[in-house]
């Protein structure tokens, strides 16, 4: 073989493998993990502070006297309200994109029943010598509520600050049930609070009522799948029954419902957790 060959062969051996580890330096790209795609559904879990609800309430006044036995007059309260108190609720839900969601959420909370109103001008005539328009004698009506609402929600997202933190707001409609525990009420001839008041108790009543909710707030994305949830919800409840007859009048012929409010528009501040599952 000649020179010249030999060297052209070495020459080619040479680019040959050089070729080769140049090609084995070159690194290999990784390769790319696709994101989890969410699957749509969430549950979430709400703490609250409902604030105190001054609505309006009536009375109706059983006559006992044999021969007209009857309710001769509906009174107004002066004062009907729901003290303020702590809310828990629970819900799960469905997201469809990054602007709409819905979810299905249950809520308790448990106020105190407060209300005052005069006297039935006979009553104040016959037991305390009072007459308008001097006529100080009065209820103190004092109970506790049980309150559930099962609401249907949807929310809109807006996502105009980046997926790290979006407002929302929502509207809701359901249910309450609405469960008024036993009543004390407070004759109250000059100054409530004597201990020779004399005391009435009442029955409590429980019934369904029609719910809607208004919501406005905020998410905060903390691990991808789990959302802090903050935000604002009025909830109008409608009106029913309270409270019944007390003993003294259902052995008089009373029956049903004697006490009455016309509904609740509940303000709530609350703070909850979001789960998204993957």
């Amino acid at each position: 073989m000649s020179r010249s060959r030999i060297l052209s062969t070495l020459a080619l051996l040479l680019m040959t493998g050089g070729s080769a580890l140049a090609a084995d330096l070159i690194e290999q790209p990784l390769p790319v993990e696709e994101a989890p795609i969410a699957s749509g559904w969430y549950l979430r879990g709400d703490v609250g502070y409902v604030f105190k609800d001054k609505s309006k309430g009536n009375w109706d006044f059983w006559n006992e006297y044999p021969g007209y036995e009857g309710v001769d007059d509906t009174f107004h309260y002066k004062n009907f309200e729901l003290g303020d108190a702590a809310s828990f609720g629970a819900g799960v839900g469905y997201r469809f994109n990054d602007m709409l969601r819905v979810d299905a959420t249950v809520d308790y909370f448990n106020p105190d029943f407060k209300g005052s109103t005069q006297c039935p001008s006979y009553v104040a005539a016959s037991q305390f010598g009072q007459a308008a328009p001097n006529i100080v004698c009065g209820y103190n009506d004092r109970a506790d509520v049980d309150v559930w609402t099962a609401m249907a929600n949807a929310y809109v997202d807006l996502p105009v600050f980046g997926p790290t933190v979006v407002p929302y707001i929502g509207a809701g409609i359901g249910a309450a049930y609405v469960d008024y525990g036993t009543m004390t009420s407070e004759q109250c001839g000059i100054k409530c609070g004597d201990p020779t008041n004399v005391s009435f108790e009442h029955e409590g009543l429980d019934d369904w009522r029609f719910a809607a909710s208004l919501m406005a707030g905020a998410t905060i994305d903390l691990t991808g799948a789990l959302k802090l949830d903050a935000g604002y919800k009025y909830t109008h409840v409608t009106g029913g029954d309270a409270f019944a007859y007390d003993e003294t009048a259902k052995l008089a012929g009373a029956s049903g419902a004697q006490i009455r409010d016309d509904g609740f528009d509940l303000h709530t501040v609350r703070v909850g957790l979001r789960y998204e599952f993957y």
